[in-house]
């Protein structure tokens, strides 16, 4: 694998809250009276105990280069940034409170595409130059899950769930396009592909709301999809509901149209030179986050900074979590493959409030690190463990290890199959924030 940018000069001094200390104590002479009252001193990091994990931040380690290897590193990032642009179920309607599908789909010949747009669309998507996508998916309950893949290229909405007769839900997929033109032609085209699947049973459909989108429905099935081109966007919106009534149908697909077009308008389209110009880590939050490797390969999920929007695509209980990050004022995250994640909140209370919040959800404590403040770990089965965000083979033996720490405004994530492994992982983590302090 082809390393990505160069490594810096490894003598180079990491500035951390050793060295902040060092200087403060440079600055006040032997025999001087320092006013004030005694307060707790900055842990000695150097003293922790964190394996071979690097303590350092990302950019004293590594010079980031956008001269990627392949397309598929640069597209990341702008398909992590479109996450952040695409609704949740909360944008749409609170009852839409169980995330059941999050799929970045990075070309328009990813067999990805069929799972939630059907293989009488593709040929649409591939002669129009579709760029990249986003889809996502909500229900009002728990959706079940097959375990039996449908392989047959069907349109497949909520990647294999199986619906209930009580059950409201929703899929929005957003593609981008080179250009308006091309955009229009795919959103036409790919109605009419769709359309033309049951022909002889379909029946258009107009939205008042949205008059430019173009819907079809099957009478007598609670189910109905529209399509329509927002500039350079092609949004394809699915939706279900118990009963196949076509007013609550139209109602509530334009309720998903109205909640995403307005996101789209804070995400302009992006050309080939604009992606490839794209910043990797707005806010320095990748060179806070625990990162083993010796090298970036930017990932739209585990390998991104994002905003709490791009984040709670990920997580099943999405209320729990929305609440929380809104709570904390939390405005980014990060993810570091086999690394860490990390969470910046409002303030160094707020992230107290985050980091209590987290901790209040767990049912099993197990031994934090030693001479590390602000940290607790638990232990949860494998199975439990929400592993999209951490690429990394954890464990054979069905238990996976997780600490939660924070520092001034930032709160951490770790996990390990080995609970030495994630103490040490969690003391570097630390480690890296107290060092970091400088930027």
């Amino acid at each position: 694998m082809k390393k990505i940018g160069t490594h810096k000069n490894t003598g180079k001094p990491a500035f951390g809250a050793m060295a902040l200390s060092l200087i403060a104590a440079s600055l006040v002479g032997c025999g001087d009276q320092v006013a004030g009252s005694p307060a707790a001193a900055e842990v000695d990091v150097q003293q922790l105990t964190v394996g071979n994990y690097p303590t350092d931040p990302l950019d004293v380690r590594f010079s980031y280069s956008h001269a990627f290897a392949s397309g598929e590193s640069i597209r990341a990032i702008a398909l992590a940034r479109l996450t952040d642009h695409v609704v949740i179920g909360a944008d749409v309607d609170p009852r839409f409170s169980h995330n059941v599908l999050a799929l970045s789909l990075d070309s328009a010949k990813a067999a990805k595409l069929t799972k939630v747009l059907g293989g009488a669309v593709q040929p649409a998507l591939e002669n129009n130059g579709m760029m990249f996508g986003f889809s996502a998916a909500a229900s009002s309950r728990a959706l079940p899950k097959s375990r039996q893949r449908d392989r047959s290229g069907n349109f497949s909405p909520f990647d294999g769930a199986e619906g209930e007769s009580e059950t409201s839900a929703f899929n929005v997929t957003v593609l981008q396009f080179p250009d308006q033109q091309r955009a229009q032609a795919a959103a036409d085209q790919m109605e009419a592909a769709d359309f033309a699947v049951a022909a002889d049973q379909n029946v258009h459909v107009t939205l008042d709301k949205q008059p430019n989108a173009k819907a079809h429905w099957r009478p007598g099935v609670p189910s109905m999809a529209a399509t329509m081109s927002y500039g350079q966007y092609v949004v394809n919106v699915y939706v279900a509901q118990p009963k196949p009534n076509l007013d609550e149908l139209r109602k509530l697909a334009e309720q998903v149209f109205t909640a995403q077009l307005p996101l789209l308008d804070q995400a302009p389209a992006l050309s080939p030179h604009e992606i490839f110009r794209l910043d990797y880590d707005p806010d320095a939050m990748q060179q806070r986050t625990l990162h083993p490797n010796e090298y970036i390969r930017p990932h739209p999920i585990s390998e991104a900074t994002r905003t709490p929007r791009g984040y709670l695509h990920y997580v099943d209980d999405q209320a729990t979590w929305k609440r929380l990050l809104e709570d904390s004022g939390v405005d980014r995250m990060s993810t570091a493959s086999s690394g860490g994640m990390l969470f910046r909140a409002r303030d160094a209370a707020a992230a107290n409030a985050l980091w209590s919040g987290i901790n209040s959800a767990t049912r099993v404590s197990v031994a934090a690190p030693a001479k590390v403040p602000n940290v607790s770990c638990t232990s949860v089965p494998k199975d439990d463990f929400d592993q999209s965000w951490y690429a990394y083979d954890l464990t054979s033996t069905g238990t996976v290890y997780i600490c939660a720490l924070h520092y001034d405004r930032y709160v951490a994530r770790v996990a390990s199959g080995q609970l030495t492994d994630v103490q040490q992982r969690a003391a570097a983590q630390y480690a890296l924030l107290a060092k970091a302090q400088y930027m």
